[in-house]
């Protein structure tokens, strides 16, 4: 059925396919889930990694407001990422384009320097090692994307390891913090160039999405 309204969705128009950061209590490594992103690749749909309770566990675990919102919605998306490239995703669907929505973009340097650390470590003793490279290696052949916040301070370095052709604006409407000036925050920022805030503001998307 999954496969199916892939294949819809791009007969209907559709630039992109969004999925939560689990398949419920299964990491999206799992191979059960390899038809879902075959047919992606097939019908040339990017896969978008969106925050949400999609873990079943996490959403237990956390029982008020803010713990739902920063844990439970969020850690989803940094799970994904693990998925896609040291749970070896991307070396079975070498022509799969994907991007991690709605979690900001500062949580990338430290993934993939805590991932990129144990790697030779998981694959000398073979143990869980699923993909062929380190996890930072995945980010320069320019297949992943992320969106950023307007404020974060790391940004320039997010777009130092990520590329400055792969960040793109988190701007879709407000939200809980009922925050409206991100694109125009972005815009006034002074320590990125101005033809890089134009890509992350608008050619990175279109891009991505090849609406270009």
């Amino acid at each position: 059925a999954c496969v199916a309204e892939v294949r819809r969705a791009r007969e209907l128009g559709a630039v992109g396919l969004m999925i939560g950061g689990t398949a419920g209590d299964r990491l999206l490594h799992h191979k059960d889930l390899e038809p879902f992103f075959a047919a992606a690749c097939d019908v040339d749909l990017p896969v978008c990694v969106h925050t949400g309770w999609s873990c079943p566990g996490l959403t237990e675990l956390c029982e008020d407001p803010y713990a739902a919102l920063l844990l439970s919605f969020t850690f989803p998306v940094l799970m994904a990422f693990f998925s896609l490239t040291a749970g070896g995703v991307l070396d079975r669907f070498p022509r799969l384009r994907a991007a991690f929505l709605e979690a900001g973009s500062e949580w990338i340097p430290y993934m993939t320097g805590r991932m990129d650390h144990y790697h030779p470590v998981i694959r000398n003793i073979g143990w869980g090692a699923h993909s062929k490279k380190r996890p930072g290696e995945y980010l320069a052949e320019g297949r992943l994307y992320v969106t950023c916040e307007a404020e974060e301070p790391l940004l320039p370095q997010v777009l130092e390891l990520v590329g400055e052709d792969h960040v793109m604006i988190e701007g879709d409407m407000p939200h809980a913090e009922a925050r409206e000036t991100g694109i125009r925050e972005l815009s006034e920022r002074i320590d990125l160039k101005e033809h890089v805030k134009l890509k992350i503001l608008r050619e990175n998307a279109l891009a991505f999405y090849k609406l270009g």
